[in-house]
């Protein structure tokens, strides 16, 4: 079988991250016995293997994937006119047990799906469900209505776009805020770049939706911790690992959700995982809409590993 080079997608943005395994999700979906590496050509690139398809059959997956999504119920949750991730507890619980009853042995994606949007045991300050670390929109903007957009709006050009390359930055449609490269720091600017109308890679963005369901959030006494992420709401942090051998998604699954900070760098090659990089992840005080600040290699921390996933 043939290797297909994703070189739209560098996997040292998280944004890139999330995108290859949105791939993953969208082929493995298919019944398709695909595996994902990443191999470093200048940037870390995904290598899809298992397949014997072209990046214009990938093209063509991603957009019949996009479409039945468009009915998929774990987009579905709206409450008080919202298309958000923070209802109340006891109403996003229903929304929970409405999907569980629902999934099946070889149907669970809205399952799996909303496992990384939230829980309903951890609450925010005003008594609403407090969702994943991940969720960096606010204000005016809204998770699942911008996700809809993104669903609505995005073309096989899009695609092709966030496969192949480069990023141009050119489209309009919502951006989830997870590119590292695309950082605005207040600091840096002549004005307050929060009016800015934001360009992206719509496709990217999109993916990277799709790939969240490698990212669960568990609740934790009344804590919700994300996958992969450590330290408080406003002053966290994302580690993900790169790895070199091809992996199926239930192993991608497996991995993503290891304690990357208790283990040096022999324990991490024994896993087959080339590199792990970290992003700090800040919020405003205006507001709290989320970034990540700009990606670096990450070392074993002297840390208990119960911190690990911590989302407070």
């Amino acid at each position: 079988m043939r290797e297909t080079v994703l070189t739209g997608i560098d996997g040292a943005n998280p944004l890139g991250f999330f995108a290859a395994l949105g791939v993953l999700e969208v082929v493995s979906d298919r019944g398709l016995p695909a595996r994902l590496a990443w191999r470093d050509e200048g940037a870390w690139r995904p290598i899809l293997s298992g397949l014997d398809a072209s990046v214009d059959d990938l093209v063509e997956w991603v957009e019949e994937d996009r479409l039945t999504c468009l009915s998929e119920p774990a987009l579905a949750l709206e409450y008080g006119g919202k298309r958000d991730l923070k209802p109340p507890p006891g109403q996003f619980r229903e929304y929970l047990l409405t999907l569980v009853a629902a999934a099946q042995p070889g149907s669970r994606r809205s399952v799996d799906w909303a496992s990384s949007f939230a829980t309903d045991i951890a609450v925010d300050n005003n008594g609403n469900t407090k969702p994943t670390a991940l969720h960096f929109t606010a204000g005016q903007q809204l998770f699942l209505k911008m996700v809809d957009e993104l669903a609505t709006g995005v073309t096989a050009s899009d695609v092709s776009e966030a496969l192949i390359g480069p990023w141009r930055y050119e489209r309009p449609l919502p951006v989830m805020g997870w590119d590292a490269t695309a950082a605005r720091s207040y600091a840096l600017r002549a004005s307050n770049p929060s009016g800015d109308k934001k360009l992206g890679v719509p496709a990217a963005d999109w993916l990277a939706v799709r790939g969240m369901v490698s990212l669960p959030v568990v609740p934790v006494g009344s804590r919700v911790l994300t996958t992969g992420c450590t330290g408080g709401w406003k002053t966290g942090a994302f580690a993900w690992p790169l790895w070199s051998v091809a992996l199926e998604r239930s192993v991608v699954r497996s991995t993503v959700r290891l304690d990357l900070g208790s283990m040096d760098d022999a324990e991490r090659r024994a896993r087959g995982i080339a590199v792990v990089f970290r992003c700090g992840i800040k919020r405003t005080d205006q507001g709290g809409y989320g970034s990540f600040e700009p990606a670096s290699v990450f070392r074993k921390q002297a840390r208990p590993s119960a911190e690990v996933g911590r989302n407070e």
